[in-house]
């Protein structure tokens, strides 16, 4: 018996090896790699090959132990080669260009030798040692039904689901996890095209790109969480929650303009916004990431950072082309800061000394006004009062703090970039807006364009009046995200044409960004007579 238990530890081992080193390895070789530390991927992972072991099924084992090699190695390759990992909806590309994909495939295959040794030699060690050893080590009865019952639970998820946000890569979660989910998801969806219970993937005319010359500027975008302008004193709210913004209101180099966010929901928003997207189901654009803000920032010889204080930073930029990020910043990474809130991408710039004679594309992504909004702001600045407040008097009073909080942070990134005498421009929009009892409602997630109505800001830190009127009157009384996002395209040198659209019409799409949780069609005009002055 304890020379059984030893063979157990032994494969086991061996098991657990095979899920989790290979991404930390090809880490070290690909800096922009940060897979392979999450702790919730990393248990998913470890307790399906605990499973596998365990169960009284060899060969399903080893059938399932190939499909575990097939999906991280290609998720590694993936990612070795497009920067990013594969989804559901990249998979139906490339089925759907299978001969373009294969001879794309073989051009590179010699730099795809790395990620796929990696996978392979921990396959071969695994394989080997269960198929040599699973007749001496300990199984347990009924593991094999509980095993495959989770291998299957992804994709009954996937068939109940509504919306593929769940089941999007993240790009900290591991590649056998990402490669699971995204194999689960493509034959759910694939199946219920089918059966007659989805629609097919839209398609659309590819957008086209043309280089211009880039402006002797750094670009900076703020990404707020969650903020209407509906409760921003500089937009008319009765509370004046806006004090530090207030000076600029007649400073020349300031613009503000209330705005339409892309969607309802954070991930959603944010893949169409940093992707420059304009239809509310164009899979291959987001998958391709040709425009990708990042991607055109590097491609134009920016230095580029991403820092944000939010929790799932992974999950919520799977379509951020990450290959294209110099420098990644999250909350666990700004934990070495006392402060917990909103200060810290400033005291993280700070920190980072960087060189802003240089061309610095820097995104700084917001967390103060999300959800608990007390949570997100300090107490020491509490204006309106939380405690023993009724429900809507909670929410309103805590969610304006969090409001004043966030304006001041904005204000204090402002002077930052004066005091680096390098013309910058700066943008601010929020990922989606909040409802604060209008109509009886609180939140976000419904297609509602309430929801969707964010402020737009703008900065020319050291920049001429023409540059900053240029952007004024480009974007017009009411901007919308995909509007912002090719001004911000343009300024990194990029002039973005899409075939694809039409005149004064816009979306609104809700938590799926292939539009698979539904969207709304807006007339842009219709809002304009709502929204503007005059």
């Amino acid at each position: 018996m304890q020379q059984k238990i030893k063979r157990t530890i032994f494969v086991l081992a061996v098991l657990w090896a095979f899920v989790l080193l290979p991404d930390i390895i090809y880490g070290l070789f690909d800096s922009n790699y940060i897979a392979g530390h999450d702790a919730k991927s990393a248990a998913i992972s470890v307790l399906l090959v605990t499973l596998l072991m365990f169960s009284r099924t060899p060969r399903l084992n080893l059938v399932v132990l190939s499909l575990f090699f097939i999906w991280q190695s290609s998720q590694l390759m993936y990612f070795q080669y497009y920067g990013a990992f594969y989804s559901a909806f990249d998979m139906g590309l490339i089925f759907g260009e299978a001969y373009d994909a294969l001879f794309g495939f073989l051009d590179v295959i010699q730099f795809l030798v790395i990620p796929w040794s990696l996978s392979a030699v921990f396959f071969a060690a695994a394989f080997y040692s269960y198929r040599r050893l699973h007749k001496d080590i300990v199984t347990l009865p009924y593991i094999s039904v509980l095993f495959v019952l989770l291998m299957l639970l992804p994709l009954l998820q996937s068939i109940k689901s509504q919306s593929s946000q769940k089941f999007q890569p993240n790009i900290a979660h591991s590649s056998l996890k990402n490669g699971f989910y995204s194999y689960s998801y493509f034959f759910a969806r694939e199946g219920k095209i089918l059966l007659g219970m989805q629609n097919p993937t839209a398609t659309y005319l590819p957008y086209e790109i043309v280089k211009k010359p880039v402006v002797d500027a750094n670009v900076v975008v703020i990404m707020g969480e969650s903020l209407s302008y509906m409760n921003m004193g500089m937009f008319g709210y009765k509370r004046d929650t806006t004090p530090d913004l207030t000076p600029y209101l007649g400073n020349e180099k300031f613009i503000y303009k209330p705005s339409i966010s892309s969607a309802v929901s954070t991930r959603v928003s944010l893949a169409l916004f940093f992707n420059t997207v304009y239809e509310p189901d164009n899979v291959a654009h987001i998958s391709h990431m040709d425009t990708a803000l990042f991607k055109l920032a590097k491609q134009s010889g920016f230095n580029t950072h991403y820092i944000t204080t939010q929790k799932n930073a992974g999950g919520l930029t799977y379509s951020f082309s990450p290959s294209h990020i110099d420098s990644w910043q999250e909350d666990k990474h700004l934990s070495r800061f006392e402060s917990t809130y909103d200060d810290r991408l400033l005291m993280a710039l700070h920190e980072m000394k960087l060189d802003y004679s240089k061309p610095q594309f820097i995104t700084l992504h917001m967390r103060s006004t999300h959800t608990p909004y007390v949570e997100n702001y300090p107490k020491s600045q509490e204006v309106y009062p939380v405690e023993g407040k009724g429900y809507e008097d909670y929410m309103i009073n805590s969610y304006d703090n969090s409001v004043l909080y966030t304006q001041k942070v904005i204000a204090d990134i402002y002077q930052f970039f004066e005091d680096t005498n390098k013309p910058t421009y700066i943008f601010f929009t929020s990922d989606h807006g909040e409802l604060m009892g209008q109509g009886g409602r609180f939140g976000h997630n419904a297609v509602d364009l309430d929801i969707a109505r964010v402020p737009f800001l703008f900065y020319g830190a050291n920049l001429s009046q023409p540059q900053i009127q240029t952007i004024d009157k480009e974007l017009g009384c009411l901007p919308n995200h995909y509007t912002i996002s090719k001004q911000v395209a343009d300024v990194l040198g990029y002039e973005i044409t899409n075939p694809n659209e039409k005149a004064g019409e816009y979306y609104l799409n809700g938590v799926d960004a292939f539009g698979a949780a539904g969207f709304l069609k807006y007339q842009q005009a219709e809002l304009e007579q709502m929204s503007c002055d005059g």
